[in-house]
């Protein structure tokens, strides 16, 4: 039997912090407090864990307390999910190997594998006693929950410092769980900790804001100390550490700039082997995901259009890579880069209509259109080396269709009113 509290298995969920929604035995007096001992005022999960409790949806032990930071199994947290939600039974659950059928959890865990919420290993084995990490129960409960992410998955986990320890089957879960504000982070809200085990106030926690998610339990409000370790949450006064206001934030790595010419929808023409100097704007503004404007709309991008070797291909090709980032009058040195952009020879003069056009590019041009006269629909020639080339061909780059992203993250100042 299951160490949580030796009463029954639905009495032993119910301490793991499960939820009933028909209590169909008597529960212990201690068991059914709303305040315990051990969860003073000033505990951070405090609302979380009594508000559970209220509704009979978590219970402590018998001698009042709650134990918050005792650690929560794979079982544990099975007997928790199977009982907190009324998911479907989508698949049939394997007969575990190391769960036989009078463990104490093994319907739970059965229940909690067919609602989607956990899963097995590839050996057969459950691992009940397995202490669970804090990834695997957000995790859990996107997958359980039907949670999938929406957006950039790298622009999301971006609020976090310790991104790169999210395993990469957590991302996309831990994106969405984040989004539904399911991500409760004590004492730091933008530390995540993946790896370390969820404890039992991680567990409340996270549940508690699920049933937020669904409707069922109310937001708590905003003047208690505990919402500012919710993610996505706006910062309160005295939160201490949460991120404020004026903090400065995060532009992750992957985070995609759409740009486009200053003033103008055209086209940049160079030569194959050129290295041309421009710049460009931000075409519409970076947002992160509480929706916090990053890079707003005409900040500038300077940059090159620098050649591009593309190994085993006989195709010349260029890129934009973008140097500096200017922000309000404030400069920041990014690493960005588009795509291979490859040269081409198929094009004609309408193409060309008001194109930005080097001098050997235009030269080019002449062989391929037969135009001598190009200089008539040269907008303007841009810095670079203007020699012409032995090539029949040029790299077209429209700005606008550049799929331009960040290779290293790094941090702007928070834009004052958005």
């Amino acid at each position: 039997m299951s160490t949580v509290l030796n009463y029954s298995v639905r009495t032993a969920a119910l301490a793991s912090l499960g939820a009933v929604a028909v209590v169909t035995l008597p529960l212990p007096a201690q068991a059914q407090t709303t305040q315990f001992n051990d969860v003073g005022s000033n505990y951070w999960a405090r609302p979380f864990i009594e508000n559970l409790a209220s509704e009979e949806i978590i219970a402590g032990f018998p001698d009042g307390t709650f134990r918050p930071d005792q650690p929560v199994t794979r079982a544990q947290f099975a007997a928790i999910v199977r009982n907190a939600f009324q998911q479907p039974l989508d698949r049939t659950a394997p007969r575990f190997t190391d769960v036989p059928n009078n463990y104490w959890a093994s319907a739970a865990i059965a229940d909690a594998y067919s609602q989607g919420f956990l899963s097995g290993y590839p050996n057969g084995a459950f691992q009940p006693e397995t202490q669970i990490p804090r990834v695997q129960v957000l995790v859990a409960l996107a997958n359980g929950l039907g949670y999938n992410p929406s957006g950039s998955v790298n622009e999301v986990l971006g609020v976090y410092r310790d991104r790169g320890q999210i395993p990469e089957y957590g991302q996309g879960p831990v994106a969405a769980a984040t989004q539904n504000r399911l991500v409760v982070n004590y004492p730091n809200i933008d530390v995540l900790g993946p790896q370390r085990t969820a404890t039992r106030a991680d567990v409340a926690a996270f549940i508690y804001q699920a049933l937020v998610a669904q409707g069922r339990m109310p937001a708590l409000q905003a003047g208690l100390s505990a919402s500012n370790y919710i993610v996505g949450n706006a910062p309160g006064a005295g939160a201490g550490s949460g991120p404020t206001s004026s903090s400065p934030r995060l532009v992750p790595n992957g985070t995609r700039l759409n740009v486009r010419y200053p003033n103008a929808d055209v086209d940049i023409v160079v030569a194959p082997g050129q290295t041309v100097a421009t710049s460009l704007q931000i075409a519409e503004p970076v947002r992160n995901s509480q929706n916090q404007v990053l890079i707003p709309e005409g900040s500038t991008v300077q940059g090159r259009i620098v050649p591009v070797e593309i190994r085993g291909a006989q195709v010349t090709a260029a890129r934009f890579v973008a140097d500096a980032l200017n922000i309000n009058g404030r400069t920041y040195t990014i690493n960005a880069e588009s795509s291979p952009i490859a040269a081409t020879s198929s094009v004609n003069n309408t193409t060309l209509q008001g194109a930005l056009i080097t001098g050997a590019a235009e030269s080019i041009l002449a062989t391929i259109t037969g135009n001598r006269g190009l200089g008539s629909i040269v907008g303007e020639i841009i810095t670079g080396e203007n020699q012409p080339t032995s090539t029949s061909a040029v790299v077209v780059i429209r700005p606008s269709d550049l799929d331009l992203i960040v290779r290293s993250e790094f941090t702007v100042d928070a834009i004052a009113n958005n």
